[in-house]
């Protein structure tokens, strides 16, 4: 996505803001870790509530730093505008709130100068405690999410995601890290990096770094992120994915807002497959043998179950759009193979097979979605059931006249 497209997008969020603000939920933790009541805020997807009882499930993304409620709503707006233009899945959003977070996302200093940096600092770890034991389970309990999670974050957010990723691996599958300071104690986080001798520390996972470069605090900061990011390229870590941008023309107010949008663009797109590498398979031998092995790949690196439905769904109409009608028949071939319970896939085939000529296959395929419809009907809500009801047997009709 160009900067052009970017900027198109923070005018639609901005609009957004000031038409309606969306709304979230607040959770309220009695943590042992803190002694004390803590609040998460959590936004799902959009639809979420529509198949309440149907094993569709999100990924989930920790947004620190989200006392602020502009903060967590516009992340929640570059979320869910990015899933909206197939840019990326839908998410599930939880915002954690710090009442001290020069506390909270620092690691405990170890030099004079870290001590000095700030009043009260060295509560990373405690945070950490606090995420895996505490808010976590909550999340895994409670919602229907997948054991991926991204954790994001900006400045000294940014500092604790990152400290995470080396001492405390199991929080999060992908981080978004926007202007760290890895300056802080001396560049502890740097040092940490350079010393680590476990090679597979980061296998599976994925990092976005960015920093700006408009103001004093990025330039202070750029430093010690470069030293990060050359590190990265020469301990040669196994498995580990991650880019590194300069967020031109930004400075440290304003890094978290590019950075954040296209952190989650760059993640999606190593989960997905982009429509000028599908453009390529067109030319291999055999097409769908070449999506699935990209997929297996992606899979294995991630550890998640790919692709994901909607991805194929959008990956059908974008070869039927392009002229490809026998790629688009594999395509949800292989799809209902996957995921034999999705409404949507029969309707899709069905229409792509009208659209061909071949009324028989989609008077099949229409069918087939209206019988799995009526054996769903105890998990949908009543309005979806009827809507997607009275929508089959419009095809249904159509075909048979």
């Amino acid at each position: 996505m160009n900067k052009s497209g970017f900027y198109l997008f923070l005018f639609l969020i901005y609009s957004s803001f000031s038409v309606n603000a969306q709304s979230f939920d607040t959770l309220s933790i009695n943590s042992k870790v803190f002694n004390a009541v803590r609040k998460i805020k959590v936004a799902l997807p959009v639809g979420y509530n529509d198949y309440p009882n149907l094993e569709k499930k999100y990924i989930v993304a920790y947004l620190f730093d989200a006392q602020s409620d502009g903060f967590f709503n516009f992340y929640k707006t570059t979320a869910n505008y990015l899933a909206e233009q197939g840019y990326m899945q839908q998410l599930i959003l939880v915002g954690i709130s710090s009442d001290n977070r020069q506390y909270e996302f620092t690691p405990k200093a170890q030099t004079k100068e870290g001590l000095k940096s700030f009043l009260k600092s060295g509560g990373a770890d405690q945070l950490a405690m606090h995420m895996k034991n505490e808010v976590l389970p909550v999340i895994e309990s409670k919602y229907r999410s997948i054991s991926y999670n991204i954790g994001v974050g900006h400045s000294l957010g940014a500092t604790f995601v990152s400290y995470s990723l080396l001492k405390h691996p199991e929080l999060f599958n992908a981080v978004i890290a926007i202007s760290p300071n890895f300056q802080y104690d001396n560049e502890q986080i740097v040092h940490k990096l350079d010393s680590c001798n476990d090679k597979d520390i980061f296998n599976h996972k994925f990092l976005y770094l960015a920093h700006g470069n408009r103001d004093y605090t990025e330039e202070k900061f750029k430093s010690a992120t470069t030293k990060f990011d050359s590190l990265l390229n020469k301990r040669n870590f196994h498995g580990l994915r991650w880019k590194f941008k300069n967020l031109d023309n930004n400075n440290h107010g304003t890094t978290a807002m590019e950075g954040i949008f296209k952190g989650l663009y760059e993640l999606n797109s190593q989960l997905t497959l982009s429509q000028s590498q599908i453009e390529l398979f067109y030319k291999s031998k055999s097409f769908i043998e070449s999506v699935k092995d990209y997929y297996e790949s992606a899979s294995t690196w991630s550890s998640l179950k790919l692709p994901f439905v909607d991805d194929l769904n959008t990956m059908g109409y974008n070869c039927y759009y392009s002229g490809k009608n026998k790629e688009a028949i594999q395509i949800f071939e292989w799809a209902l193979s996957i995921y034999p319970s999705n409404l949507n896939l029969y309707d899709s085939m069905g229409e792509v097979q009208e659209n061909t000529g071949n009324k028989g296959l989609a008077l099949t395929y229409y069918t087939k979605g209206i019988n799995l419809l009526k054996e769903q009907k105890a998990y949908l809500a009543p309005k979806i059931y009827n809507e997607q009801l009275s929508y089959f047997e419009s095809k249904l009709k159509s075909i048979k006249n």
